[in-house]
């Protein structure tokens, strides 16, 4: 049994752990959808994960209940003001690291910057990619889920994808 604070009798479950987990129709609608938690590749151990198609932390939440690994998130920098209380226990339980793409994310980092190993912000996606590598360990996933509608240079959702599929292929393995 997992050590956290969401774990209330080491024989029974809580429903926050519960909650923690993707159940199956989840899992299979998330995998029908295009740009929603597409793997891309992995490198030096690293697995990447293109869930652009995530436009609100609620389905960033939902994207988080699959993995059941380490997650370093590639997060969009948001125009507006967001409800991190939504995602935080999940962030809490399964996120070491954060790095927030087009932004300072100076909203998130006061919110969530407290319960992740790391945190950091690029204006630029090559940069927030590469970031977010150097960041990652072995085992871990990396998960570019926006999480809002992003004002960059990109037309859409599958455009931004194509970019951040391009940029984790440009990917070197690590000596």
């Amino acid at each position: 049994m997992p050590d956290n604070k969401y774990t209330i009798h080491k024989s029974k479950k809580s429903q926050v752990d519960k909650d923690l987990t993707a159940k199956p129709s989840l899992k299979r609608n998330i995998a029908k959808t295009p740009y929603r938690l597409d793997f891309v590749r992995k490198v030096s151990g690293v697995e990447f994960y293109c869930d652009t198609k995530a436009s609100d932390l609620l389905s960033t939440r939902d994207s988080f209940k699959c993995i059941d690994k380490p997650i370093r998130w590639l997060v969009a920098s948001a125009s507006h003001d967001r409800d991190y209380a939504l995602i935080e226990k999940y962030v809490e339980a399964k996120v070491e690291g954060i790095v927030v793409y087009g932004g300072l994310g100076q909203d998130m980092k006061k919110k969530l910057g407290g319960v992740v190993a790391t945190f950091d912000a690029s204006i630029e996606l090559e940069d927030a990619v590469q970031k977010v590598y150097e960041m990652a360990e072995d085992g871990d996933a990396v998960v570019f889920s926006p999480s809002c509608a992003i004002k960059d240079d990109y037309n859409n959702y599958a455009d931004r994808g194509q970019a951040f599929i391009q940029v984790v292929n440009d990917l070197k393995e690590r000596e």
